[in-house]
């Protein structure tokens, strides 16, 4: 992120591709004219967006100028002034109800089926309607053993909640917005796919409802068992339900929200995009050691057993950074904020300090406890501090940014993007004039996980997952550091008894807030 958090309201765009969207996946999940914007941008005409509804970004657009009386007439060939202008107050519609039988409502009867030899007429691309469309053969193997094919069945299963959208509400539900920009982001990495070789992929796109009984039926359907990749769904439960529905068969679960653990045990057909908790916290220890010289590491909760389970991680990988599996472990600090004479001013002492708060659901105890340190280390300790968070704590709004500030705060982030990276910034304009919407931090990710993956299958086959290790790259949210995560049973004598339980990305961003923004600092 560069500019702070903001609690704004959905873009008016959002709500146009939103309602474009949900409107043709109510009729079907294969068009290609799924997000085909009513006009086509000029990118060279000033155009109006209201900067309120911008999202992140802060150079949404310039109003356009204001509406001049002086108008042209053709018949005279001069101009004249007018006096009913739109700047006047405008006269009342008044609106007539018209019998159905004498104009009939426009209905879907089938006589209008997407002809995919017509074309989109954006690119050329065609969306096809499910496994199956284009016939696969294996064209191959790979050293490792994995089936190299002519093309690829791709399942989408988004929670679209096409169920909550009857078509007479003025917006769509908040909830959809991840899954419609997701997938937009998705469609423009499989047309740049598409024109890119010449392998093929069959897309099938299914709605979850985020509903446990739905996600059921997806996973019996042929279109999922049929499928070599995945992608979704946001649900754990229904993460959980796919990922055992994908065990042992030649499909690859791509999970690109859940960062939750224990998802699904001993299974290589999982791969787990968002970093768990656990990551999260060892990551930040591992920042804070390699970067503050601290003299001086303090592991700070509020005392409840959940926060205090957490520290168990940190105080594990510490003993890996430092190398020594006896060296004595860092001090925990459970802080009472009921207590008035609470201070920090002993942990100030003149040395370099950092505190690492793993807590991410109490967000008044966050805010207490900088507001403390803030006070403390004002007079005499200020530039010696550092404090490492979560990534919750860039959508909390009862912490005054000089705290932040003040306090030298860090925090871990799955998704960071640099508004200033001209691929970010090429993105945006392209999604822009595609969609007339703005992408939110999802479009992003939608393009990144879809051109990832499966160019991954194109380049390695079914088993692709094998070879993420061996490929990192940095994409326009994150940066993908996959490594095999392994288990060793309870009753295990040695490493060597370990099993492969999935594949995650174990790259974390690190932000620091600065100059009233979140930078990137690794």
């Amino acid at each position: 992120m560069t500019s702070v958090p903001n609690r704004r309201p959905p873009l008016s765009g959002n709500k146009l591709l939103g309602q474009l969207l949900l409107l043709s996946l109510l009729f079907t999940f294969s068009s290609c004219e799924l997000f085909k914007p009513a006009v086509t941008p000029d990118p060279d005409r000033n155009t109006r967006v209201d900067d309120r509804n911008a999202g992140n970004d802060d150079d949404a657009g310039e109003l356009d100028p204001i509406q001049s009386r002086r108008v042209y007439d053709p018949e005279t060939g001069t101009y004249v002034y007018v006096q009913n202008a739109p700047t006047d107050k405008m006269d009342t519609v008044r609106w007539t109800t018209v019998s159905e039988d004498r104009m009939p409502p426009i209905v879907e009867d089938g006589s209008g089926a997407y002809d995919p030899s017509l074309g989109n007429g954006a690119g050329g691309t065609i969306e096809t309607g499910g496994t199956g469309s284009t016939p696969i053969t294996q064209i191959g193997t790979s050293p490792g053993g994995s089936r190299m094919l002519s093309g690829y069945n791709v399942d989408f299963a988004l929670p679209f909640l096409t169920d909550r959208y009857l078509g007479s509400e003025d917006e769509v539900d908040p909830n959809s917005l991840w899954a419609l920009h997701f997938y937009s982001g998705a469609k423009m990495a499989l047309d740049e796919l598409r024109g890119q070789g010449t392998t093929s992929y069959n897309v099938n796109v299914q709605d979850t409802k985020a509903n446990p009984t739905k996600v059921s039926q997806l996973v019996a359907s042929p279109e999922f068992r049929q499928s070599q990749i995945v992608i979704g769904p946001y649900l754990k439960n229904n993460v959980t339900t796919m990922a055992e529905a994908a065990r042992g068969m030649e499909t690859v679960l791509i999970s690109p929200y859940s960062a939750a653990g224990g998802i699904s045990q001993s299974n290589p057909n999982y791969v787990q995009v968002n970093p768990t908790l656990e990551t999260h916290v060892r990551s930040l220890l591992k920042h804070a050691y390699q970067t503050q010289g601290a003299t001086r590491i303090v592991l700070v909760t509020s005392g409840s057993a959940s926060q205090q389970a957490r520290l168990a991680y940190l105080q594990d990988e510490y003993k890996i950074l430092s190398g020594n599996a006896e060296v004595e472990p860092l001090e925990e600090l459970a802080v009472d904020m009921n207590n008035a004479n609470a201070s920090l001013v002993e942990y100030l002492d003149g040395r370099k300090t950092v505190f690492i708060v793993p807590v991410y659901e109490d967000e008044p105890f966050v805010a207490n406890f900088l507001r403390l340190l803030y006070t403390s280390s004002r007079d005499d300790f200020g530039r010696s501090v550092a404090v490492y968070g979560l990534p919750q704590w860039k959508d909390f709004t009862r912490i005054n940014f000089d705290y932040y500030e003040g306090t030298n705060v860090h925090i871990s982030n799955s998704v960071f993007i640099d508004r200033l990276n001209p691929a970010v910034r090429a993105f945006r304009r392209n999604f822009y004039e595609r969609f007339a919407a703005l992408p939110r931090d999802e479009a992003y990710v939608g393009y990144d996980v879809t051109r990832y993956f499966l160019r991954m299958a194109a380049e390695h086959g079914t088993r692709f997952q094998y070879e993420l290790e061996k490929n990192p790259e940095d994409l326009l949210h994150t940066r993908f550091r996959f490594e095999p995560v392994a288990v060793v049973p309870a009753n295990a004598t040695s490493f060597e008894n370990a099993t492969l339980d999935r594949f995650e990305n174990k790259y974390v961003n690190m932000l620091r807030f600065a100059d009233y923004s979140w930078k990137r600092v690794n």
